[in-house]
C-alpha cells in the first residue's frame, strides 16, 4: 500500500466518522479527528493514561480525551481490549462485528470479522432462558513475529 493509498483510507475513515459524529449531533472537531488519529495509529491500542500523555502536546486535556473516546467507542470506531497485562486499550476498528486475536508477548492486535457463533447463543438461550443479545470474545496467544509458546 502506497503513502497515497494510505491518506485516502484515512480521509475516507474521516468522513464516516465526520458522518457518525454529525448522526449525534456532535461537530468532528480537529481535537477529536487528533485523538482519533493517535488511535488509528497504534496497532496494540492505547490505555487512556497513555493517550492523554501523547495528546497533551496538542493542548488536548483528559477530559477530552475521555469524552471523545466514549464518543468513539459508543460509535463503534474505538474498541475497548484487554491488554497483555489486562489493562483496558483502546483500538481503533470499524463498526461492526469484530473478535480480536492479541499477542501476549509484542502486544500487536489483529481484527477477526469471520464470526458465527449463532448457534452457541441460541443453545445459550435455550439452556438458561436467557435472551443473548450479542457476544465479546478475545483470543491470545503469540503472533508470527514473537513465535510459539515457550515450552
Amino acid at each position: 500500500m502506497t503513502q497515497d493509498d494510505d491518506k485516502r483510507l484515512n480521509d475516507l475513515r474521516v468522513d464516516d466518522l465526520r458522518r457518525a459524529f454529525r448522526r449525534l449531533g456532535l461537530r468532528l472537531t480537529s481535537q477529536r479527528v487528533t485523538v482519533w488519529r493517535l488511535f488509528s495509529d497504534s496497532t496494540t491500542g492505547l490505555t487512556l493514561p497513555e493517550a492523554c500523555r501523547a495528546l497533551q502536546e496538542y493542548a488536548i486535556g483528559q477530559a477530552t480525551v475521555y469524552r471523545v473516546v466514549n464518543s468513539l467507542c459508543e460509535l463503534g470506531f474505538l474498541l475497548n481490549i484487554h491488554g497483555t497485562n489486562g489493562e483496558h486499550r483502546y483500538l481503533a476498528g470499524h463498526p461492526g462485528h469484530v473478535h480480536h486475536l492479541i499477542c501476549r508477548s509484542c502486544g500487536h492486535v489483529r481484527e477477526v470479522t469471520d464470526c458465527d457463533l449463532s448457534t452457541l447463543e441460541k443453545l445459550l438461550a435455550a439452556q438458561t432462558g436467557f435472551a443473548v443479545e450479542g457476544h465479546y470474545l478475545e483470543f491470545y496467544g503469540r503472533c508470527p513475529r514473537c513465535g510459539p509458546s515457550p515450552g
